[in-house]
């Protein structure tokens, strides 16, 4: 190994060394990013206040207030016959009439409650908040779920993560036949 050879290798060490720190010190770009970075921030800060104060706001009914039903008054009770002497006379028992062929529809409480991820309370929450049949389900809109979902106290996506309105779609083509 020539003898010149240790001395040129630890020069050239620290003239990289020298560049190094005059690089570091002459360059502007970290406080140009540091400056972007700040600005950047305080953008998203006011962005994001922004949207809190709109998510404040009120916001109208999902579903508008219904009008209270009028309670039918059943019609007075007949008055009784007269009472006979004699008993009538015993007739012969009578068939028991044939059973219907189609089995009543069953309530739209229990319609709901055939979609995976609805259980009784959210049945009744969604009933207080006027979605009552499954073609109710069906027909909402992605900016209606995400109302329902707020007003239902889930996470924002449930609905759409447990595929309600695909299910609700599906039996409301599967009653309509």
């Amino acid at each position: 190994m020539p003898i010149w050879l240790p001395g040129l290798v630890v020069g050239a060490t620290l003239l990289m060394l020298i560049g190094m720190v005059l690089g570091y010190t002459a360059n502007t770009s970290g406080r140009v990013w540091r400056r972007r970075f700040e600005a950047e921030r305080a953008h998203y800060a006011d962005y994001r206040a922004r949207c809190e104060a709109q998510r404040n706001m009120a916001r109208p009914p999902l579903v508008p207030e219904a009008a209270p039903v009028p309670v039918p008054v059943p019609p007075p009770a007949p008055s009784p016959p007269p009472v006979l002497a004699e008993p009538p006379p015993i007739s012969p028992p009578r068939a028991a009439p044939a059973p219907s062929p189609s089995p009543p529809p069953p309530s739209p409480r229990r319609e709901l409650l055939r979609i995976e991820g609805i259980d009784d309370d959210i049945a009744d929450r969604l009933e207080a908040l006027g979605v009552i049949t499954i073609h109710d389900l069906a027909t909402l809109t992605p900016e209606d779920e995400l109302a329902l979902e707020l007003r239902l106290g889930l996470n924002a996506g449930t609905i759409t993560r447990d595929k309600w309105c695909i299910q609700a779609v599906l039996l409301d083509k599967q009653s309509a036949c």
